[in-house]
């Protein structure tokens, strides 16, 4: 895999020079990791892309899915390079992989890391600690389905990662860094400016004061069908 900072100096050395000068729009580049993962999600492309757009008019989204695979992540960063990407917010698949992504040179495109910390970006919204998987239950295939296991007994707990949250924070820091005027609330960690939020264990006491509060889903999502009766003896509904 070949260092971002090589491929800089070629990619936009050409704006140096003139030859590939563009006025509009203004790209932010969204690396994501997957965009298919529904079980603990780690980001929220759609939030992300409505927050830019409700703060950035001249901004245009330009989302990149590597689908797990490190490699096809570090060629996407070399498109987005190629896209004239003005920001690029970063979700590693693999934090060592991702470390040749950033970095090096005065002509760098600054990089917002999303959910783990990657050596070298500029900043970092996500998570403190790696994730780690606290479920005592069966495989699920959503966040939903989870919550569903867990209201019908089948699984201890399930954990949630705040990925709106992390999103719509990132959207912000990289329209902040577009208008050199950064968010305030950033906190050091590991001397990298960073808005920190945490994954947390969710059992049945909190599947509405924590999931449908912040939108994961609705309360008649989980609450139909098989799981109505029960939500109906613990009042939920």
């Amino acid at each position: 895999m070949r260092p971002l900072a090589t491929l800089l100096v070629v990619v936009l050395g050409c704006s140096l020079l003139g030859g590939c000068f563009r006025e509009d729009p203004t790209v932010v580049a969204f690396l994501v990791s997957d965009g298919a993962r529904e079980l603990e999600p780690r980001v929220d492309v759609e939030a992300f892309e409505a927050r830019v757009e409700a703060t950035c008019e001249e901004c245009a989204v330009r989302v990149y899915d590597a689908e797990g695979d490190a490699t096809t992540q570090a060629e996407q960063a070399v498109e987005a390079l190629r896209d004239s990407a003005d920001v690029i917010v970063l979700d590693p698949v693999d934090v060592e992989d991702a470390e040749a992504l950033v970095g090096g040179g005065e002509d760098e495109v600054p990089v917002v890391a999303h959910t783990a910390l990657v050596p070298g970006a500029d900043w970092f919204v996500g998570l403190a600690e790696p994730l780690a998987s606290s479920d005592a239950g069966p495989p699920a295939d959503s966040d939903l389905e989870a919550a569903r296991q867990v209201l019908a007994g089948q699984r201890r707990s399930m954990l949630h990662v705040p990925a709106t949250a992390m999103s719509e924070q990132a959207a912000d820091v990289a329209v902040g860094v577009l208008a050199d005027e950064e968010p305030e609330g950033a906190e050091d960690f590991e001397g990298v400016p960073s808005w920190l939020h945490t994954a947390a264990e969710v059992r049945l006491a909190g599947l509405t004061d924590v999931l449908v509060r912040e939108g994961a889903f609705t309360l008649d999502e989980l609450c139909d069908g098989s799981t109505a009766r029960r939500c109906e003896q613990l009042g939920f509904v």
